[in-house]
């Protein structure tokens, strides 16, 4: 008998995750299919989850670093490592890096939960959605997974207070971040959470870009998913879905699509049925997904406006060849933002990227000595979504311009500037990568300049929705982490929201909070 399921999720990062548990806190039957593994870390071993896949830590960053390799020249990805980290994406004009892994995202990311840069950035996206409806959403987020702003009782290595040169380079804030900072700096310990979670508090030496093996930067597995597994949720880790189709009439238990995903286990494709379908399986992949289940396979109909306003959040990557006399591999992953103390480019952000995880890694030892001594250095501030996403003859294509996105020039200029003040140089690849990959189906006021509405639903599939990067309608310009997961919470809510009213359950209110409880005692 063919699997059916009340809600199904494609992805487990902040797109996914956070829906699957407001959901399964409601009491909903939840299914996430992630295409990734369970990874190795200090939390999961404590939880027993069993058949962890390592992160790309010494040696296994050899083995484990890349999942795959994709390109508009390509009518299919090169999958190296079903197991692997990260997919690299090379598009016309730009490229594109995303994680693979239950929790997503969460593995690659830097921590930072930023509210948009954009003033008002959703105000005027829809009649029934604005920037005072988010706004607690953001709050009670930031609450959730325990984020501050760094402070000089934290004692960080090398942040750009102390490596501004001579006053060069002016730091612009503190944002807040998600991580299990060290009662005594300099001293990092073990702590165990009233739920038997195992983390060590962050030792400033390696939770970077290869994941946090400690357990100290806070990801989603353990701490949105393993709750509400116990609510209910059921993950099934490495399974990728590879269409999505919906049946010409809803089945008498109310099933509406079709899933197809490949268990890359049991190495065979099956399917599953589903009431509603939450699609969140990133930036990149949400949109590959939705346009290759239309136009290849014809399981689905419409959405004139998928793979429109697709944008790489005015991203920027190079590496920083500093020289330094310290080791610059110690610290945060990521610093604070800066720019020049007299710089004109008011919209770009710079950070320095601390070169982590490297001690490990088998490498002349000459190599990491001068790693250890450079940086990345990374900018954004958000671009205009011109670019395009396409499915022509089963070839996935992402066109786009750096000329129609003036954020480049304005980093470029931030870039030399920095370049020539600090006598230091940088390298960067001739199209911007992103990590950030946004739009592409969008958020609308209708199916005229939309894929989905407020709800996250796809305007002509009903039942079907959008609730990660891939909704976002513009750039936020800050790490759009805390924007995907605020979206996500949104699009649950009103989904259980309207559930409970088909089921006719009264005083239902869409403010009533399904919050997750935070993870540290």
């Amino acid at each position: 008998m063919q699997r059916k399921v009340e809600v199904l999720i494609v992805g487990s990062g902040f797109g996914g995750a956070i829906a699957a548990r407001r959901l399964a806190e409601a009491g909903r039957e939840v299914l996430v299919l992630e295409r990734g593994p369970w990874r190795d870390t200090v939390p999961n071993r404590s939880l027993g989850i069993k058949n962890l896949a390592p992160l790309p830590q010494g040696a296994k960053a050899y083995t484990h670093g890349l999942r795959s390799l994709g390109s508009h020249r390509l009518k299919r990805d090169i999958v190296l490592n079903t197991k692997g980290f990260v997919e690299a994406y090379h598009g016309d004009g730009i490229n594109i890096i995303c994680s693979s892994g239950v929790g997503g995202g969460s593995h690659i990311y830097a921590g930072f939960m930023d509210r948009p840069l954009v003033p008002g950035y959703w105000d005027g996206r829809h009649p029934a959605l604005c920037n005072a409806d988010m706004e607690r959403y953001y709050a009670e987020l930031l609450e959730t997974y325990q984020a501050r702003p760094l402070t000089a009782q934290d004692q960080v290595p090398n942040s750009i207070e102390t490596t501004d040169y001579d006053g060069t380079l002016k730091c612009l804030g503190h944002p807040a971040v998600a991580f299990l900072m060290a009662e005594r700096p300099g001293h990092p310990a073990k702590r165990v959470d009233a739920n038997g979670i195992e983390r060590w508090e962050c030792d400033m030496q390696n939770n970077s870009f290869l994941g946090s093996p400690s357990g100290a930067k806070t990801t989603l597995d353990f701490s949105t998913l393993w709750p509400a597994m116990q609510k209910g949720l059921m993950i099934n880790a490495l399974c990728e879905v590879t269409g999505i189709r919906r049946l010409a009439q809803p089945t008498a238990d109310r099933m509406r699509y079709e899933v197809a995903y490949r268990d890359h286990t049991a190495k065979r494709t099956e399917t599953v049925l589903a009431e509603h379908v939450i699609v969140a399986a990133g930036g990149l992949g949400s949109v590959r997904l939705l346009l290759k289940s239309r136009d290849v396979d014809r399981g689905l109909e419409g959405m004139p406006r998928l793979g429109m306003q697709f944008g790489g959040n005015g991203d920027y990557f190079g590496l920083w060849k500093e020289n330094s006399r310290k080791d610059l591999s110690k610290g945060m992953p990521i610093g604070s933002p800066f720019r020049l103390k007299d710089s004109c480019n008011s919209s770009v952000l710079v950070l320095r990227a601390s070169i982590q995880g490297i001690a490990a890694i088998p490498m002349p030892p000459l190599l990491k000595g001068w790693l250890r001594r450079q940086s990345v250095i990374i900018a954004f501030g958000g671009d205009n979504n011109t670019g395009k996403m396409t499915m022509k003859n089963g070839r996935f294509k992402i066109a786009y311009k750096t000329s129609e996105n003036p954020i480049y020039q304005q980093i470029d200029d931030e870039i030399a500037g920095i370049e020539r003040a600090t006598n230091t140089k940088v390298y960067a690849p001739r199209n911007p990568v992103t990590v950030h990959p946004v739009g592409g189906a969008c958020l609308g006021a209708s199916i005229s300049d939309g894929v989905v509405g407020a709800n996250g639903e796809v305007f002509d599939n009903p039942g079907l929705y959008v609730a990660d990067a891939a909704a976002l309608p513009a750039s936020p310009g800050g790490a759009p982490s805390l924007t995907i997961a605020a979206w996500s919470a949104n699009v649950a809510d009103r989904l259980i929201a309207a559930l409970r009213e088909r089921d006719g359950q009264a005083d239902v209110s869409l403010n009533a909070s399904t919050a997750p409880t935070g993870q540290e005692a």
